[in-house]
């Protein structure tokens, strides 16, 4: 688990004070969803998390104020695709989210991986397993439509990734397609490192989509400082 971020992140939410003449910057409204230890709200309220504080470092390099909201994540996506919020995160490109958004360089590494019981028989690598396997993955991800695209037998979508976990240690399905970050500290700290295995999917990118409405706003150089700006930037 990341340690608490510095106090500065407290400030994340105010107005830092415009240059001489210019009118200040209107803060950047981001959401985020309860997915440690990517993002995630500590006991007093404070946001932290391996996503956050490198999205805070960027901003702050570019002495740009920003909101940083946490809602279910289906909702943060909506709400940039209705203009309710300017960027959601940490993200994995999709198609549809492609229509709405344009997705940042990556924040950090990313693997999607699948989770087994170690007693299990099946084999993601095996022909059968798109047959036989009944497959779970949380509401709102990408691996929710990537394991309907792809022909597998998606029986269920819970609201978050422990009670995926809860699911494939009941046997309620045979195996779970999860964030390696989030999954494997569920993992720890639920003490299921015995019970259960797993198998790469994919590693993929993982950044902040920005919505196009936005972006069309504030203008072409916004994108590309935050992208120069996450240069340096890490969760540590």
């Amino acid at each position: 688990m990341p340690h608490a971020l510095m106090p500065r992140l407290l400030l994340a939410c105010t107005l830092l004070p415009a240059a001489p003449g210019m009118p200040a910057a209107e803060p950047v409204r981001l959401v985020t969803h309860q997915q440690p230890p990517l993002s995630f709200t500590r006991d007093n309220g404070q946001a932290d998390g391996l996503a956050v504080r490198i999205v805070d470092c960027a901003l702050k390099k570019m002495q740009r104020p920003y909101t940083l909201e946490f809602v279910p994540w289906p909702r943060a996506q909506w709400q940039v695709q209705h203009q309710q919020s300017d960027g959601f995160f940490a993200a994995t490109p999709s198609e549809e989210r492609d229509g709405y958004a344009m997705l940042s360089r990556p924040l950090l590494p990313y693997e999607r991986r699948w989770y087994l019981l170690k007693s299990s028989p099946l084999s993601p690598s095996s022909p059968e397993f798109k047959r036989q396997a009944r497959i779970a993955a949380f509401n709102g991800s990408n691996m929710d439509a990537w394991l309907r695209d792809h022909g597998y037998q998606l029986t269920s979508t819970p609201a978050n990734s422990e009670l995926l976990l809860r699911m494939l240690q009941s046997r309620r399905v045979d195996a779970v397609l999860g964030n390696a970050y989030a999954v494997d500290a569920l993992v720890a700290r639920m003490g299921l490192q015995a019970e259960l295995r797993s198998e790469l999917a994919e590693s993929l990118p993982m950044g902040v989509y920005f919505g196009k409405a936005f972006l069309a706003r504030e203008g072409p150089q916004f994108l590309q400082q935050f992208n120069a700006a996450l240069q340096g930037c890490s969760s540590k």
